[in-house]
C-alpha cells in the first residue's frame, strides 16, 4: 500500500507539474511588453491624424495614425477613396513607430510615392488598450478592422495593401488570405507556421518543454480560445489568390529564412525562383531579423513600391 500511495502521489505531482507548465506556456502567448510609440509622423515631416477603430467583430479599440500622400497638405481633408492605401503592421514587442525597423521612414517613402498610409498598434501593444495578445490568432481581426475602417471612409478594398513585419507580417498573410480584404500583401520576416517556430525554439535547456507542447495547445484553446494550429500563414496563403511578396533576412536567427522558403512554396514559387529572388520571395543577404530595409534601403523601396503599384488597382499613382 505504501508503494501504491507513493506511486499515485508521484503521478499526481507529475500531472500537476505538466498542467502548470502547460498553463504558463499558454499564458505566455497572451503577454507582450507594452511599448508606446517613440515618435509621431511629424518627426519625419509627415502630416497625420490620430484615429481609433474597432477590431473586426469585437469592441476592442485600436489606436492608429492616418497619413495622407504628400500631395495632400492636410489630413483632415484627405479623400481616402481617391488613393491607394498601405496599412503598416508592427512586430510583436514593438509599437507602430518601431525605430529598429524604420517604420516612420518607410511610411514617409510610401507617402512620397503618393500612397496613403494607416499605421496602428495591434491589440495589447502601443496605445491600443486591449490587455491580451494572442500570437496572431486574434490580431488578424485587428488588421481586418483596419481594412474595414478605410472602407468605411470610402476606400476600395482592392486599393488597400498591407506591409507587415515579423508577427505583423504573419498577421498580414493570414488576414490577407481572406477574399475581399486587401489587394496585395508584403510580409517582412514572418514565420510560416507558429507551431513550427515554437518547436524549433525549444532547443538546449528548453528541449524538455517539447513534452508540454500538446498540453500548451490544449490550455491555450481552453483558457484563451487560441487555436495554435490555426496560426499558420503558409496554410492560409496556399488557399488564397491575393498577391504576396515575401521578404526575409538571410542572417535572421530569430525566425529562420527557411520560413520564407516555406511561404514561397505555399504560393507556388519554385525553389529556383526562391533562391534567385524572383517575383515572390526576396531573401536579403546580410540582413538579420527585420533588417532588410536598413540593409538594402534602395532595393527594398524599389521592390515594395513596384509591387504595390503593380497590384493595387485601379492603377496606383506612380
Amino acid at each position: 500500500m505504501g508503494l501504491l500511495k507513493t506511486t499515485f502521489t508521484l503521478l499526481a505531482v507529475i500531472a500537476g507539474s505538466y498542467v502548470g507548465v502547460s498553463s504558463a506556456m499558454a499564458s505566455g502567448l497572451t503577454r507582450s511588453p507594452r511599448l508606446r510609440p517613440e515618435n509621431t509622423p511629424d518627426s519625419v515631416g509627415l502630416f497625420y491624424q490620430d484615429v481609433t477603430f474597432n477590431s473586426r467583430g469585437s469592441e476592442s479599440k485600436l489606436s492608429g495614425w492616418i497619413i495622407p500622400p504628400h500631395r495632400d497638405s492636410n489630413p483632415q481633408h484627405t479623400q481616402i477613396k481617391n488613393h491607394s492605401w498601405i496599412v503598416m503592421v508592427q512586430g510583436n514587442n514593438a509599437s507602430r513607430s518601431d525605430q529598429k525597423i524604420g517604420m516612420l521612414d518607410i511610411a514617409r517613402i510610401l507617402a512620397k510615392h503618393k500612397f496613403g498610409v494607416l499605421m496602428f498598434d495591434m491589440r495589447a501593444r502601443g496605445d491600443s488598450p486591449s490587455s491580451k495578445a494572442s500570437a496572431g490568432y486574434y490580431e488578424r481581426l485587428d488588421l481586418q478592422g483596419a481594412s474595414d475602417y478605410l472602407v468605411s471612409q470610402g476606400s476600395d478594398r482592392n486599393r488597400i495593401g498591407v506591409l507587415g513585419f515579423s508577427l505583423g507580417g504573419a498577421v498580414a498573410l493570414m488576414a490577407g488570405s481572406n477574399p475581399n480584404n486587401f489587394g496585395a500583401v508584403v510580409s517582412d520576416s514572418a514565420f510560416a507556421d507558429y507551431s513550427l517556430m515554437l518547436k524549433s525554439s525549444m532547443k538546449g535547456l528548453k528541449r524538455p518543454l517539447n513534452l508540454c507542447f500538446p498540453g500548451m495547445k490544449f490550455m491555450a484553446k481552453t483558457m484563451y480560445g487560441i487555436d495554435i494550429s490555426d496560426i499558420s500563414p503558409a496554410r492560409s496563403i496556399a488557399q488564397s489568390d491575393t498577391p504576396v511578396l515575401i521578404i526575409h533576412g538571410e542572417d535572421d536567427v530569430l525566425i529562420s529564412p527557411d520560413h520564407a522558403r516555406r511561404l514561397g512554396r505555399a504560393v507556388g514559387a519554385s525553389f529556383d525562383e526562391i533562391d534567385n529572388g524572383k517575383e515572390t520571395v526576396w531573401i536579403v543577404p546580410g540582413a538579420g531579423h527585420m533588417e532588410a530595409f536598413k540593409t538594402q534601403p534602395e532595393t527594398y523601396v524599389r521592390n515594395v513600391i513596384n509591387f504595390f503599384t503593380n497590384h493595387l488597382y485601379p492603377q496606383a499613382p506612380k
